[in-house]
């Protein structure tokens, strides 16, 4: 388990024309000024004392330990560089503390996490994972898993880069698209849900461990954003979901789990999403808040007096600067989820 530490760490008098900068949210060179819904956090953390800011994560001139913690969040090139990306989690959290905690987002970073939640017992979308280099055909694994339309899909991957669907007879365009996966690095490969274009997609929130609000949304194939409407779900539902959590260990300060329509009426894994997840915060005015809180709670008792004294501050962000290329790598070790157990940094 990773260990905070807080060494090195400088403390200025914060001048008068600039406020204190004590978070920083972790964003990508393409979006520096971070992700508008997770902009609606800032006025709560800075009622509590607590000034954010967006920081590019691949900027070699932001110094990570001059904020009280880093949390990941509109990361969203991470997959294209993911030996650059790793690399910086574990430079970073040397030097302060980032949420998520580093073992979850390794382990989170490789969808083949699906099959260890499966092992679990969990109900996911049944998946076949491909190796990288393996010579097996999609038509083979169709044939054997018996599925009539398939979902492929890099195993390191978001935004729906790399994904394709194939329904009806197998083309040689489809294998194709295959090999170019495998020979990128492991792939996946997931039945397309009868109910999932009719019935949709619903995300579950979790800050801080608790859950705090839902989503539903149609099932998007591409990289369209999502607008999502509040939803509550049922209580069984919500009861899994929370199972599935709190057995995450560390404690994540910030959790998605993406659940997909069966035939039989119930839901089925299809993400677990603790890296850089949408959080919906648009869709409950309160979510925001509880965002806020969950981040103030982890911060030690001794920075958040400090903070809210006014007297501590973090130097500024340096300019973002380009980054560089990385290509696909293997999964992280997989957190240990015993029953019961609740970590958090």
């Amino acid at each position: 388990m990773p260990r905070l530490q807080r060494g090195g760490r400088r403390f200025e008098s914060a001048p008068a024309h600039r406020p204190p900068a004590g978070i920083a949210f972790a964003t990508h060179e393409q979006l520096p000024a971070g992700s508008p819904d997770d902009l609606r956090t800032l006025p709560a953390l800075a009622a509590a004392g607590v000034v954010a800011e967006p920081a590019v994560w691949s900027d070699p001139n932001v110094r990570w330990e001059e904020y009280d913690a880093v949390v990941i969040r509109s990361t969203w090139d991470y997959h294209r560089r993911p030996e650059a990306f790793q690399a910086w989690l574990a430079r970073a959290s040397g030097r302060t503390r980032v949420w998520n905690p580093p073992t979850l987002v390794r382990w989170n970073a490789h969808k083949g996490y699906l099959l260890d939640l499966a092992a679990r017992g969990e109900a996911v979308v049944p998946t076949e994972l491909l190796r990288a280099g393996t010579r097996r055909t999609l038509a083979t694994v169709r044939r054997e898993r018996g599925w009539s339309s398939v979902v492929l899909k890099p195993a390191i991957g978001a935004d729906a880069e790399g994904l394709r669907v194939v329904e009806g007879e197998v083309r040689r365009a489809d294998e194709e698209h295959l090999r170019a996966l495998l020979a990128a690095g492991d792939a996946l490969v997931q039945p397309l849900l009868a109910r999932v274009r009719r019935d949709g997609e619903r995300s579950m929130i979790f800050l801080g461990g608790a859950y705090s609000h839902a989503a539903a949304h149609p099932f998007v194939l591409g990289g369209a954003p999502r607008v999502g409407t509040p939803v509550s779900p049922e209580p069984d539902l919500l009861a899994r979901a929370e199972r599935l959590v709190r057995r995450l260990a560390p404690e994540p300060l910030y959790a998605r789990l993406d659940l997909l329509p069966d035939d039989d009426g119930g839901w089925l894994v299809s993400e677990l999403e603790l890296i850089e997840p949408d959080l919906f915060l648009r869709v409950d005015p309160a979510a925001p808040a509880r965002f806020a809180a969950a981040i103030i709670a982890r911060l030690p008792t001794t920075d958040r007096a400090a903070r809210a004294r006014g007297g501590l501050t973090r130097s500024r962000r340096a300019a973002t600067a380009p980054a560089a290329s990385g290509r696909r790598t293997g999964r992280g070790t997989p957190p240990r989820t015993p029953a019961g157990s609740r970590r958090s940094r």
